[in-house]
Protein backbone atom coordinates (compact mmCIF):
# COMPACT_ATOMS: atom_id res chain seq x y z
CA UNK A 1 0.00 0.00 0.00
CA UNK A 2 0.95 3.58 -0.52
CA UNK A 3 0.67 6.35 1.84
CA UNK A 4 -0.15 9.39 -0.55
CA UNK A 5 1.21 12.89 0.91
CA UNK A 6 -1.00 15.12 -0.98
CA UNK A 7 -4.17 15.08 -3.26
CA UNK A 8 -1.42 14.81 -6.34
CA UNK A 9 -0.62 10.90 -5.03
CA UNK A 10 -3.83 9.90 -4.00
CA UNK A 11 -4.19 6.05 -5.28
CA UNK A 12 -6.81 4.58 -7.84
CA UNK A 13 -9.36 1.95 -6.59
CA UNK A 14 -10.35 -0.20 -8.68
CA UNK A 15 -13.48 -2.28 -8.26
CA UNK A 16 -13.90 -5.73 -10.40
CA UNK A 17 -17.64 -7.03 -11.29
CA UNK A 18 -19.58 -10.18 -10.49
CA UNK A 19 -17.46 -13.04 -11.49
CA UNK A 20 -14.11 -11.26 -11.82
CA UNK A 21 -11.10 -10.54 -9.11
CA UNK A 22 -8.75 -7.70 -9.32
CA UNK A 23 -7.19 -9.53 -12.18
CA UNK A 24 -9.57 -8.47 -14.43
CA UNK A 25 -8.28 -4.82 -14.44
CA UNK A 26 -4.46 -5.92 -15.63
CA UNK A 27 -4.47 -4.18 -19.01
CA UNK A 28 -6.11 -1.33 -17.54
CA UNK A 29 -3.70 -1.06 -14.98
CA UNK A 30 -0.74 -1.32 -17.29
CA UNK A 31 -1.86 2.00 -19.06
CA UNK A 32 -3.08 3.86 -15.83
CA UNK A 33 -0.10 3.10 -13.51
CA UNK A 34 2.09 5.38 -15.98
CA UNK A 35 -0.03 8.11 -14.83
CA UNK A 36 -1.10 6.99 -11.24
CA UNK A 37 -0.83 4.67 -8.40
CA UNK A 38 -3.82 1.75 -8.45
CA UNK A 39 -4.86 -0.35 -5.60
CA UNK A 40 -6.61 -3.44 -7.10
CA UNK A 41 -9.13 -5.34 -4.05
CA UNK A 42 -10.87 -8.75 -4.14
CA UNK A 43 -13.83 -7.12 -2.13
CA UNK A 44 -15.92 -10.13 -2.87
CA UNK A 45 -13.69 -12.83 -0.67
CA UNK A 46 -16.31 -14.60 1.31
CA UNK A 47 -15.75 -13.72 4.66
CA UNK A 48 -14.98 -16.41 7.92
CA UNK A 49 -17.86 -17.76 9.05
CA UNK A 50 -20.18 -16.62 5.85
CA UNK A 51 -22.32 -19.27 4.26
CA UNK A 52 -24.29 -19.70 1.55
CA UNK A 53 -27.45 -18.98 2.94
CA UNK A 54 -26.42 -15.52 4.33
CA UNK A 55 -24.95 -13.81 1.46
CA UNK A 56 -23.11 -10.23 1.93
CA UNK A 57 -25.08 -7.14 1.08
CA UNK A 58 -23.46 -4.10 -0.75
CA UNK A 59 -22.93 -2.54 2.22
CA UNK A 60 -20.82 -5.48 3.18
CA UNK A 61 -18.57 -5.40 0.37
CA UNK A 62 -18.52 -1.39 0.89
CA UNK A 63 -16.97 -1.51 4.27
CA UNK A 64 -14.59 -4.35 3.20
CA UNK A 65 -12.90 -1.77 0.91
CA UNK A 66 -13.19 1.67 3.20
CA UNK A 67 -11.63 -0.97 5.58
CA UNK A 68 -9.10 -1.91 3.17
CA UNK A 69 -7.89 0.75 2.01
CA UNK A 70 -7.57 2.43 5.68
CA UNK A 71 -5.71 -0.81 6.84
CA UNK A 72 -2.74 0.13 4.02
CA UNK A 73 -2.52 3.93 5.17
CA UNK A 74 -4.81 4.81 2.53
CA UNK A 75 -7.81 7.33 3.92
CA UNK A 76 -8.71 9.28 0.60
CA UNK A 77 -8.53 8.14 -3.14
CA UNK A 78 -10.58 8.29 -6.39
CA UNK A 79 -12.85 5.24 -7.02
CA UNK A 80 -13.51 3.07 -9.72
CA UNK A 81 -16.11 0.15 -9.57
CA UNK A 82 -17.71 -2.08 -12.42
CA UNK A 83 -20.28 -3.65 -13.37
CA UNK A 84 -21.10 -5.14 -9.63
CA UNK A 85 -18.69 -2.87 -8.08
CA UNK A 86 -20.15 0.26 -9.68
CA UNK A 87 -23.15 0.09 -6.88
CA UNK A 88 -20.13 -0.52 -4.43
CA UNK A 89 -18.45 2.06 -5.89
CA UNK A 90 -21.44 4.02 -5.39
CA UNK A 91 -22.40 3.27 -1.48
CA UNK A 92 -19.19 4.08 -0.54
CA UNK A 93 -19.08 7.55 -1.97
CA UNK A 94 -22.35 7.89 -0.62
CA UNK A 95 -21.44 6.73 2.98
CA UNK A 96 -17.95 7.75 3.30
CA UNK A 97 -17.95 11.07 1.18
CA UNK A 98 -15.04 11.90 2.85
CA UNK A 99 -12.74 9.42 1.53
CA UNK A 100 -13.68 9.59 -2.29
CA UNK A 101 -12.00 12.56 -3.89
CA UNK A 102 -13.62 11.36 -7.40
CA UNK A 103 -16.05 8.75 -8.59
CA UNK A 104 -16.18 6.76 -12.04
CA UNK A 105 -18.94 4.59 -12.39
CA UNK A 106 -18.13 1.77 -15.40
CA UNK A 107 -21.56 -0.33 -16.58
CA UNK A 108 -23.63 0.24 -13.34
CA UNK A 109 -26.85 0.08 -12.06
CA UNK A 110 -28.56 0.98 -9.37
CA UNK A 111 -31.25 -1.75 -9.02
CA UNK A 112 -30.87 -5.33 -9.10
CA UNK A 113 -34.38 -6.23 -8.87
CA UNK A 114 -35.62 -4.76 -11.86
CA UNK A 115 -37.75 -7.58 -13.92
CA UNK A 116 -34.98 -7.84 -16.90
CA UNK A 117 -32.15 -7.33 -14.56
CA UNK A 118 -33.74 -10.41 -11.81
CA UNK A 119 -34.25 -12.47 -14.88
CA UNK A 120 -31.23 -12.32 -16.17
CA UNK A 121 -28.90 -12.98 -12.67
CA UNK A 122 -31.53 -15.94 -11.75
CA UNK A 123 -30.30 -17.60 -14.86
CA UNK A 124 -26.94 -16.82 -13.95
CA UNK A 125 -27.45 -18.54 -10.16
CA UNK A 126 -29.72 -21.46 -12.16
CA UNK A 127 -26.44 -22.02 -14.80
CA UNK A 128 -24.03 -21.45 -12.06
CA UNK A 129 -25.44 -24.48 -10.11
CA UNK A 130 -26.45 -26.76 -12.66
CA UNK A 131 -24.49 -25.79 -15.94
CA UNK A 132 -21.42 -23.47 -15.75
CA UNK A 133 -20.31 -23.91 -19.42
CA UNK A 134 -23.64 -22.66 -20.34
CA UNK A 135 -23.12 -20.10 -18.16
CA UNK A 136 -19.51 -19.42 -19.72
CA UNK A 137 -20.98 -19.50 -23.36
CA UNK A 138 -23.81 -17.03 -22.21
CA UNK A 139 -21.54 -14.50 -20.20
CA UNK A 140 -19.40 -14.47 -23.60
CA UNK A 141 -22.16 -13.91 -25.87
CA UNK A 142 -24.11 -11.19 -24.21
CA UNK A 143 -20.88 -9.71 -22.62
CA UNK A 144 -18.72 -8.99 -25.82
CA UNK A 145 -19.70 -7.00 -29.28
CA UNK A 146 -20.49 -9.16 -31.89
CA UNK A 147 -17.46 -7.55 -33.87
CA UNK A 148 -15.05 -8.78 -31.25
CA UNK A 149 -16.20 -12.11 -30.28
CA UNK A 150 -16.73 -12.85 -34.17
CA UNK A 151 -13.15 -12.58 -34.67
CA UNK A 152 -11.75 -15.84 -32.74
CA UNK A 153 -12.08 -18.96 -34.43
CA UNK A 154 -14.22 -21.82 -32.47
CA UNK A 155 -11.03 -23.73 -30.79
CA UNK A 156 -10.25 -20.45 -29.30
CA UNK A 157 -13.82 -19.67 -28.18
CA UNK A 158 -13.97 -23.44 -26.71
CA UNK A 159 -10.58 -22.60 -24.67
CA UNK A 160 -11.58 -19.64 -23.19
CA UNK A 161 -15.11 -21.52 -22.37
CA UNK A 162 -13.35 -23.97 -20.81
CA UNK A 163 -10.25 -22.21 -19.23
CA UNK A 164 -13.15 -19.92 -17.32
CA UNK A 165 -14.74 -22.65 -16.06
CA UNK A 166 -11.86 -24.80 -14.73
CA UNK A 167 -10.23 -21.45 -13.01
CA UNK A 168 -13.39 -19.46 -11.42
CA UNK A 169 -14.26 -19.48 -8.30
CA UNK A 170 -17.93 -20.62 -8.20
CA UNK A 171 -18.72 -20.54 -4.53
CA UNK A 172 -17.92 -16.91 -4.47
CA UNK A 173 -19.51 -16.27 -8.08
CA UNK A 174 -22.75 -17.76 -6.36
CA UNK A 175 -22.45 -15.36 -3.62
CA UNK A 176 -21.89 -12.43 -6.12
CA UNK A 177 -24.79 -13.21 -7.87
CA UNK A 178 -27.01 -13.36 -5.10
CA UNK A 179 -25.15 -9.57 -4.44
CA UNK A 180 -26.70 -8.57 -7.96
CA UNK A 181 -30.03 -9.61 -6.83
CA UNK A 182 -30.18 -7.78 -3.94
CA UNK A 183 -28.50 -4.41 -4.90
CA UNK A 184 -30.58 -1.45 -4.86
CA UNK A 185 -28.31 1.88 -4.10
CA UNK A 186 -30.73 4.58 -5.68
CA UNK A 187 -31.48 6.31 -2.31
CA UNK A 188 -27.62 6.09 -1.89
CA UNK A 189 -26.82 7.73 -5.44
CA UNK A 190 -28.57 10.63 -4.80
CA UNK A 191 -26.66 11.64 -2.13
CA UNK A 192 -23.60 11.32 -3.86
CA UNK A 193 -21.44 14.45 -3.76
CA UNK A 194 -17.83 13.75 -5.27
CA UNK A 195 -17.64 14.65 -8.96
CA UNK A 196 -18.72 11.46 -11.09
CA UNK A 197 -18.64 9.88 -14.30
CA UNK A 198 -20.46 7.33 -15.79
CA UNK A 199 -18.98 5.32 -18.00
CA UNK A 200 -21.63 3.43 -20.70
CA UNK A 201 -20.71 0.57 -22.85
CA UNK A 202 -22.48 1.07 -26.23
CA UNK A 203 -23.00 -3.04 -27.21
CA UNK A 204 -23.51 -4.15 -23.27
CA UNK A 205 -26.15 -6.55 -23.44
CA UNK A 206 -25.78 -7.73 -19.76
CA UNK A 207 -26.29 -4.02 -18.40
CA UNK A 208 -27.50 -2.05 -20.79
CA UNK A 209 -27.05 1.50 -21.19
CA UNK A 210 -30.86 2.17 -19.88
CA UNK A 211 -29.51 0.93 -16.76
CA UNK A 212 -26.25 2.55 -16.60
CA UNK A 213 -27.94 6.18 -17.42
CA UNK A 214 -30.10 5.38 -15.01
CA UNK A 215 -27.60 5.46 -12.07
CA UNK A 216 -26.28 8.56 -13.63
CA UNK A 217 -29.67 10.77 -13.69
CA UNK A 218 -29.24 9.50 -10.13
CA UNK A 219 -26.54 10.84 -8.54
CA UNK A 220 -26.03 15.35 -8.64
CA UNK A 221 -23.06 16.23 -10.58
CA UNK A 222 -22.42 13.09 -12.79
CA UNK A 223 -20.95 13.13 -16.41
CA UNK A 224 -21.36 10.60 -19.09
CA UNK A 225 -18.52 9.17 -21.41
CA UNK A 226 -19.50 6.30 -24.21
CA UNK A 227 -17.05 3.44 -24.97
CA UNK A 228 -17.58 1.34 -28.01
CA UNK A 229 -17.73 -1.77 -26.30
CA UNK A 230 -19.92 -4.72 -25.14
CA UNK A 231 -20.19 -5.25 -21.12
CA UNK A 232 -16.19 -6.65 -20.60
CA UNK A 233 -15.00 -3.45 -21.55
CA UNK A 234 -11.64 -3.89 -19.55
CA UNK A 235 -11.12 -7.21 -22.29
CA UNK A 236 -12.63 -5.82 -25.14
CA UNK A 237 -11.37 -1.61 -25.12
CA UNK A 238 -9.08 -1.69 -22.44
CA UNK A 239 -7.64 1.63 -24.13
CA UNK A 240 -10.64 3.22 -24.44
CA UNK A 241 -11.64 2.64 -21.30
CA UNK A 242 -8.06 3.84 -19.37
CA UNK A 243 -8.65 6.77 -21.69
CA UNK A 244 -11.82 8.01 -20.72
CA UNK A 245 -11.03 7.61 -17.01
CA UNK A 246 -8.08 9.04 -17.03
CA UNK A 247 -9.57 12.57 -18.15
CA UNK A 248 -11.77 12.53 -15.63
CA UNK A 249 -9.54 11.36 -12.99
CA UNK A 250 -6.59 14.61 -14.40
CA UNK A 251 -9.06 17.06 -14.36
CA UNK A 252 -10.48 16.63 -10.69
CA UNK A 253 -7.25 15.89 -9.44
CA UNK A 254 -5.61 19.45 -11.07
CA UNK A 255 -9.10 20.88 -9.52
CA UNK A 256 -8.36 19.82 -6.07
CA UNK A 257 -4.90 20.78 -6.61
CA UNK A 258 -5.86 24.69 -7.52
CA UNK A 259 -8.44 25.25 -4.86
Amino acid sequence: MHRPNNDQELPVVLLHGTSGQSEDWSQVVEQLTSHRHVIRLNYGEPATGTDSANAPRVSDFADRVVAAAGAGGTHRFDLVGYSLGAPVAASIAAEYPEMVRSLVLVSGFSYGGDPRMRLQFDLWLHLARTDKIALAKLLLVSGLSREFLSAFDEGTIDGIIRSFVAMSDWPLIEQNIKVDLAVDVREQAKKIKPPTLSITAKYDQIVPPFYTQELADLIPRSKRAEIPSGHLSFLEKPFDLTSAMLTFLLEKQRSSLTR
